[in-house]
C-alpha cells in the first residue's frame, strides 16, 4: 500500500502551531465579542476569541530541519482589514456542498477563526494544503474503517500541523497529540526504542477509538471533539453547570482553550476546502520525495545494512519511520513493517537475501566480540586443611563432617580401600 513519508513533510512549519497568532490583534480585547448569531449559543457574555496555540511551542527533532518545503513562489494573498469576503449566506452555501456529518455551525467565533487562518496564518495554511494531499488519504482510510466522519481529519491540523514529531510542553506527542498514559490506554507502545504516538496510522486508530467512545457517551460530535481537548471530566462539569448537552450550550462553562478549539476545527474544515475560492494556493512540491511503501522485515535485520542497500543514510531511513527512536528493527515476535522510499522498494527486494545474510554475520560477529571481552572469572585456589583421624572415625563420618565425598578423600590421600587409622593425617581441600 502506498504510504506517505510523513517526516519529510513536517519540517518547515514551526511547531508552535499557532505561535505566530500571538503577534496578531487579540480579537475582542478592547470591546469584547458580541454573542454569535447562531441561536445555539446562550445569550451570555462571550469571552474574546483566543487565536493563540494551545501547544505553546514544542520541541521538534533537529533531523526534521534537513528537508524544507520551499517558500510559496506565488506569495501570500492580502485582504482588506484581514477579513475574507465571506458572509453567512456564502458560508452556508459552501458548507451545504460538503455534506459533512459534523455540524459546521456559523457564528462570529467561527468567522474570526476563518479570517485568521486565511490571512495572518495563510503562509502556514498553504503548507497544510500541500501536506494534506499526502496525509489525508491515510486518515480517510482509517476513519472509514471506523465508520467515522471523514472531516475529523482536520482536527490533526489543529493539534499538530500534521507533524508526527510534534511534542507539547505538557508531554503530548504526535500528529494527534497523545499523552503517554492515554496513548498506552489506547494500545500505543511507548518505550525506549519505539513511540507509536508518532506513527501516523497507529495514532490515528487510537484517536478514532477515543473519539468514537466519546461520541457514544455524548451523542454530539462537537462535544466529543471538546472532550478530546479538555478531557471528559471538564465536559461533564460543563454539562452539569449548564444543564445543556450540546457544545454551544456548554460553551460558556468549558476551559478557555476548549472554547476556541471547536471553532478552530470548524474554521479549518471550511478553509481547507475553500482556500482556492480566495486564491490561496498550496505550496508546490515534488510528491515523489514523500511517498513510501511498507516492506516486511524479520527481527534481527540490521538497520544500517538495510539503509546501505537502499542507498540512503540511516538518518534518512529513520525519518521515513517516525515511530522509531533508534536505528534498529523492533522485536515484537511477528516481524516489522518498515517504511522505505517508494522509489527504493525494488532495491530492498533485490538485496533482501544479502541483507539477511549480512545481518546474520553481523549478529554472530557482535556475539563473538561480546564473548571475547567478557570479564574473566578468577578461579579461587582451594585451601588445604588437615584432619587427624581419631578413634571411631571412618571415611563416611569424616566426609560428611567436612562436606566432601568419600571418593574425594581417597583421591586426595591415596587411599585404596576404606582403611584408616588413628593419628593419620588426611588432606582435605576446601
Amino acid at each position: 500500500m502506498r504510504i506517505i513519508t510523513i517526516a519529510l513533510l513536517f519540517v518547515t512549519l514551526p511547531f508552535a502551531l499557532f505561535a505566530s497568532q500571538r503577534d496578531a490583534t487579540n480579537y475582542g480585547e478592547k470591546e469584547g465579542i458580541k454573542p454569535p448569531k447562531s441561536s445555539k449559543v446562550d445569550s451570555i457574555r462571550i469571552e474574546p476569541i483566543d487565536t493563540s496555540d494551545s501547544l505553546q511551542g514544542a520541541v521538534v527533532p533537529m533531523m526534521e530541519t534537513e528537508f524544507e518545503i520551499p517558500l510559496d513562489i506565488f506569495g501570500v494573498v492580502t485582504f482588506d482589514s484581514n477579513e475574507l469576503p465571506l458572509d453567512e449566506n456564502l458560508y452556508r452555501y459552501h458548507v451545504s456542498k460538503l455534506q459533512f456529518e459534523i455540524p459546521m455551525d456559523y457564528n462570529e467565533l467561527v468567522k474570526k477563526q476563518i479570517d485568521f487562518f486565511g490571512t495572518r496564518w495563510q503562509d502556514k495554511l498553504k503548507i497544510m494544503v500541500t501536506k494534506s494531499q499526502y496525509v489525508f488519504p491515510i486518515y480517510e482510510e482509517i476513519l472509514a474503517e471506523y465508520n467515522m466522519p471523514l472531516e475529523i481529519k482536520y482536527l490533526s491540523i489543529i493539534e499538530s500541523g500534521l507533524n508526527p514529531y510534534a511534542r507539547s510542553h505538557s508531554g503530548a506527542v504526535g500528529a494527534w497529540q497523545f499523552m503517554s498514559a492515554t496513548g498506552k490506554e489506547y494500545d500505543l507502545t511507548i518505550n525506549s526504542s519505539v513511540d507509536e504516538r508518532r506513527s501516523l496510522e497507529k495514532s490515528t486508530r487510537a484517536a478514532c477509538s477515543y473519539l468514537k467512545r466519546m461520541y457514544a457517551v455524548y451523542g454530539d460530535w462537537l462535544v466529543a471533539l471538546a472532550s478530546y481537548n479538555c478531557g471528559p471530566g471538564n465536559v461533564r462539569k460543563a454539562i452539569r453547570l449548564s444543564g445543556s448537552t450540546n457544545f454551544w450550550g456548554i460553551y460558556p462553562y468549558l476551559p478557555r482553550e476548549t472554547q476556541n478549539y471547536v471553532p478552530k476545527f470548524i474554521a479549518m474544515a471550511y478553509i481547507m476546502n475553500y482556500h482556492s475560492e480566495y486564491c490561496i494556493t498550496p505550496v508546490p512540491y515534488d510528491a515523489t520525495s514523500f511517498l513510501t511503501q511498507k516492506v516486511y522485515c524479520d527481527e534481527g535485520l540490521n538497520f544500517k545494512i538495510i539503509a546501505d542497500k537502499l542507498e540512503i543514510s540511516t538518518e534518512e531511513l529513520l525519518r521515513f519511520n517516525p515511530e522509531l527512536k533508534v536505528t534498529s528493527i523492533p522485536y515484537n515476535g511477528n516481524g516489522y513493517l518498515l517504511h522505505v522510499p517508494e522509489n527504493k522498494v525494488h532495491l530492498y527486494y533485490l538485496n533482501q537475501c544479502e541483507i539477511t545474510e549480512l545481518s546474520k554475520v553481523q549478529q554472530d560477529s557482535a556475539a563473538l566480540e561480546t564473548e571475547s571481552i567478557a570479564p574473566v572469572v578468577e578461579v579461587k585456589k582451594p585451601t588445604v586443611v588437615y584432619y587427624t583421624v581419631k578413634h571411631g572415625d571412618n571415611l563416611q563420618k569424616i566426609a560428611t563432617r567436612h562436606h566432601v565425598t568419600i571418593t574425594q578423600l581417597r583421591q586426595w590421600n591415596g587411599i585404596k580401600g576404606s582403611t584408616i587409622h588413628p593419628k593419620q593425617r588426611l588432606k582435605i581441600y576446601k
